[in-house]
């Protein structure tokens, strides 16, 4: 059993904060959805692109996401509905997709958005000097029939499964302004929105704040909350804070704010909490490009001395588990007959030294050829649970032998001169899953180019088929049985060491009425959330 370190008590307890919110609201007021009032939420990181299509960080999604509508969405129970599109057909053959479009949809000037706009969209992700991790969804089109202003269609060269899903994700952008450059990267939607969606741009100020206004020509699904802030606070503390000064109406919690808010009285008459099974774990991910993390015996022993469990049970107080393989555990692609590597110093020395690596003078560390074993892990500044993890990493793996150096950089630093530039021995990080199985982006071949998901160079010609064979069939049990075969390769080669699958815990202020929790989890009702007319506040300024 891994023994447990002093530090871990240290580092999960922090000194705690005075509440400052008024005794006497009262939030039993009836429910009859309103519009108006705000919503204060927080972001650890700053956007970096308001081109969807070119960022592929979560800061530039949550605003994009509220700024421009897919042709299809996700419901409660995570089924693919309407959004943009009115309607859909799909072919007999899987190789054709028919939309029509909702004839409400507008940009925030009033013009229709038509077929015109979502062609364009289409053209400039898949054009060959876009640099996006999102593009081979899309260059799977052979090509794309405009009927008229609100109906077209796409045609495959064969079946595509994750077809219908990548349309949810396709939001649309104007075509009027991606023909002001040739060059998408260089196009002004990348600060200036032209939007579609519930909310428009009211005022960004970069690693600082966000603010969004209800976009009054949104007659696809209209929120009820007119404004949106959403600040960037790059420390999970400070944000904490803030929620106990009422200042943050939504927030995602570490599970010692969790319990820090549920078992006091003052913070839970003003907050409601959930927790349910997130979509998303954290991972170190090696650079197989770098010696020595191209050999599989080292990475094996490295997730032999990892102490998984020790991980949950402390730094996530027990809101997760364990996994093995990078789809939703509990999810029908997920393999339930591997099972995440256990704890064991003792296989992990033996895999280390089929590596090549022995303290041969004594001094405590493994060395090679004369040369000790250190390397850098990379993760981000703000993230307490990430920061803790990398902590007992570092004291975990010492007993093996290793010496590990942490380096944590601030968010915007850490996504373009780490992970993009893929600078970096091993990166601790997380991925948020989307609702497609579809494990191309991050794991095939051809996505280790520049901006792609696939950062740590993984190259596996079996794995390679089996992902594009789950792909090309529709029938479930055909695809579960490639994303089970491509599991048991990532489950033998050890590329990223799988930590954990974190629960989502979040508290949202009691003034925010509509919160339905689901399978699809909170947000995707969002449009429906309102503030009571009793309790919304003066102005967006004093929200």
């Amino acid at each position: 059993m891994w023994r447990k370190l002093p530090l871990l008590s240290a580092l999960l307890l922090a000194a705690c904060q005075q509440d400052n919110l008024p005794d006497d609201a009262n939030y039993d007021v009836p429910a009859t959805p309103v519009t108006g009032g705000g919503l204060n939420s927080a972001s650890l990181g700053a956007a970096s692109n308001l081109i969807w299509f070119i960022s592929g960080d979560s800061a530039s999604h949550q605003i994009a996401g509220n700024l421009y509508r897919g042709l299809l969405k996700y419901d409660a129970e995570l089924n693919l509905v309407g959004d943009l599109a009115q309607s859909w057909v799909v072919s007999d053959d899987g190789k054709k997709i028919t939309f029509t479009l909702n004839p409400q949809a507008k940009w925030q000037d009033g013009t229709a958005l038509t077929t015109v706009d979502v062609s364009a969209t289409l053209h400039a992700i898949t054009a060959p000097t876009t640099r996006t991790p999102y593009g081979d969804d899309y260059h799977q089109i052979t090509k794309m029939d405009v009927h008229d202003a609100q109906r077209f269609s796409v045609h495959y060269a064969e079946p595509f499964a994750p077809a219908l899903a990548s349309w949810a994700s396709f939001m649309v952008l104007p075509a009027h302004k991606l023909t002001e450059t040739n060059d998408i990267h260089e196009n002004d939607l990348s600060h200036t929105p032209f939007a579609n969606g519930p909310y428009t741009l009211q005022n960004w100020q970069r690693e600082q704040l966000t603010e969004l206004k209800a976009n009054p020509q949104d007659d696809v699904n209209p929120p009820h909350i007119s404004h949106k802030r959403i600040r960037v606070i790059p420390d999970q503390d400070t944000q904490f804070m803030e929620l106990r000064h009422g200042q943050v109406d939504l927030m995602g919690l570490t599970p010692l704010q969790f319990e820090r808010l549920q078992n006091n009285p003052k913070l839970t008459k003003h907050y409601n909490t959930y927790a349910y099974p997130g979509n998303g774990y954290t991972y170190v991910g090696f650079n197989l490009a770098r010696a020595p993390f191209n050999d599989k015996n080292l990475r094996l022993a490295l997730s032999y001395a990892t102490p998984r469990q020790a991980l949950i049970d402390g730094i996530l107080r027990g809101q997760g588990q364990t996994l093995c393989c990078p789809f939703k555990p509990g999810s029908w692609a997920y393999n339930t007959e591997l099972a995440p590597i256990p704890y064991d110093l003792k296989k992990a020395r033996t895999y280390l030294e089929k590596a090549g690596w022995s303290d041969t003078d004594g001094d405590g560390l493994v060395d090679k050829d004369g040369k000790p074993l250190h390397f850098t892990l990379v993760t981000n500044q703000g993230n307490s649970q990430r920061i803790q993890t990398a902590q007992i990493l570092q004291a975990a793996w010492r007993e093996l032998g290793v010496d590990l150096k942490i380096l944590v950089q601030e968010w915007s630093t850490f996504i373009e001169n780490t992970v993009n530039a893929k600078n970096f021995d091993a990166i601790l990080l997380g991925w948020n899953l989307g609702n497609e199985p579809d494990p191309f982006p991050i794991w095939h071949s051809s996505q280790t180019g520049p901006r792609q998901f696939n950062i740590i160079d993984f190259k596996n010609t079996e794995a390679d088929q089996h992902i594009e064979a789950a792909r090309r069939t529709f029938v479930q049990s055909e695809r579960q049985q490639h994303l089970w075969k491509f599991q048991e390769i990532i489950h033998t080669e050890q590329p990223y060491l799988f930590l954990y699958a974190p629960q989502a815990l979040v508290a949202v202020h009691k003034r925010i009425y509509g919160v339905q929790p689901a399978p699809a989890g909170l947000s995707y009702n969002a449009s429906d959330w309102f503030v009571p007319q009793q309790l919304q506040r003066p102005s967006l300024s004093q929200q």
